[in-house]
């Protein structure tokens, strides 16, 4: 089996409404099996309304799940999880210096590298 490099996008919030209300546990799952399959994750991107999963906020019960899948899977499997820093402050007014450990601030110029040292790059 020839290990593939992985870069995942992920564009919908942790809670989004229907039909998108499922894509993080979808992108999750997939990394997790990935990973089980000997891949090696170079980084999830979250875009969009996707950010909010780094938001220190009050978040129903399926976003902390959702959160608390990714933060669990880039502590175990040391993966960068980073949030597109420029849509988080213009579109969502977060406060990006006081994000949800691990989410780290970047932008579409580190996902454009990491997308093109991957083999693959798959959006949810």
């Amino acid at each position: 089996m020839t290990v593939a490099r992985i870069v995942i996008a992920l564009h919908a919030a942790p809670a989004a409404d229907i039909p998108a209300h499922y894509r993080s546990l979808l992108a999750y799952q997939y990394a997790q099996a990935a990973l089980v399959s000997g891949h090696q994750l170079d980084m999830v991107f979250f875009y969009s309304d996707a950010v909010l999963h780094a938001a220190k906020q009050e978040n129903s019960k399926l976003a902390q799940q959702a959160i608390a899948n990714w933060q669990m899977l880039s502590t175990e499997n040391n993966i960068p999880l980073v949030i597109c820093n420029t849509v988080a402050e213009v579109d969502h007014h977060m406060d990006t210096e006081n994000l949800i450990v691990p989410f780290e601030n970047g932008g579409l110029s580190e996902f454009a590298m990491a997308a093109a040292a991957a083999d693959q790059v798959i959006q949810f």
